[in-house]
């Protein structure tokens, strides 16, 4: 009977809709924050790329026009014109400065490449949004499995194999996660080395939730879990034949990332905050469930965002 009464007060719309709509300015107010931060670097190029070309115009050197082979033909073509109009010559068919290239066709100008970098960015934080849920999910459902669920049967093999459960659950997570970026909102300009520092950090992400959850609330049940996610991390960045190279790049990837997790976490904070002080989220629940719920709310209004395709029209 409980969880009927958290069903019912979740799609309860009085407080689902405002809450919805906190959700929405924030990702607005993200995606502002990316397209000024993607217009200022676009802007910082331009100006690199008209600097350069300045200069490379100033370096070069006028060739003579008594020495241009097609300053001659033309002189000689107007020639042929002064004789033509004496009556010594008929009018050429056509210029001869094309007369050595009958069939020479007209090259096409180069198309001026696509600044991905946006784009990029974007999905970034959609990855990082949809990893950070699916694992949230899973840990969601650990944590009800461990301290909902009261049957004597499902408490003996639980307290023996919760271990091996946290690990596929983890495991199923990469699934959803996939399930996430290929369906939901499908991720076309992230690469596959991109995904993964993002994947990368979204455990960093949630190992900081769960720290928040620990020392904040001073929930003793996350010690565990918290442990679990530092050597996961440890281990993705230092393993048994890692090279400095690869080292490096992780290191660097998570360094780009930085940004994002910034964003996000800022965003999460933000909702969260205005769900547990209006009183649609409740802690009685879990924070780890309540906190669930606000990133499914955030998938919802990427979705919808994406959807739209207003985002793109800022980037023409």
């Amino acid at each position: 009977m409980e969880y009927f009464n958290y069903i019912e007060h979740y799609f309860d719309m009085a407080s689902a809709v405002p809450f919805f709509l906190v959700s929405l300015a924030g990702l607005i107010f993200v995606m502002g924050v990316i397209l000024a931060l993607a217009r200022i670097r676009q802007e910082i190029d331009r100006h690199g790329a008209s600097s350069a070309a300045t200069a490379d115009e100033a370096n070069a050197v006028d060739i003579d026009a008594g020495t241009r082979p097609q300053s001659r033909t033309r002189h000689q073509y107007a020639d042929r014109i002064d004789d033509r109009l004496n009556g010594r010559e008929h009018w050429p068919d056509t210029d001869p400065a094309t007369e050595t290239r009958p069939h020479s066709r007209a090259r096409r100008p180069l198309l001026d490449p696509v600044d991905t970098r946006p784009h990029e960015f974007i999905e970034s934080f959609y990855e990082m949004a949809f990893a950070s849920t699916s694992i949230l999910l899973l840990l969601s459902l650990y944590y009800i499995i461990g301290d909902r669920i009261n049957l004597h049967t499902v408490s003996k093999v639980w307290n023996q194999y919760k271990d091996w459960v946290l690990i596929g659950f983890l495991l199923v997570s990469m699934l959803v996660d996939r399930i996430f970026d290929r369906v939901l909102v499908p991720l076309r300009y992230i690469s596959a080395q991109k995904r993964g520092s993002v994947r990368l950090m979204a455990s960093i992400y949630v190992m900081l939730i769960l720290m928040y959850i620990r020392f904040i609330y001073e929930d003793y049940n996350y010690e565990n879990l918290i442990l679990y996610f530092v050597m996961l991390v440890i281990g993705r960045l230092v393993y048994f034949d890692v090279t400095w190279d690869g080292f490096r790049n992780d290191c660097l990837g998570l360094f780009r990332n930085l940004p994002v997790l910034l964003l996000m976490s800022a965003y999460s904070a933000t909702v969260v905050w205005y769900g547990f002080t209006s009183g649609f989220l409740m802690k009685a629940n879990g924070v780890i469930v309540s906190t669930l719920i606000a990133h499914l709310f955030m998938d919802i209004c990427i979705f919808l965002f994406d959807r739209s395709h207003i985002f793109g029209l800022f980037l023409r």
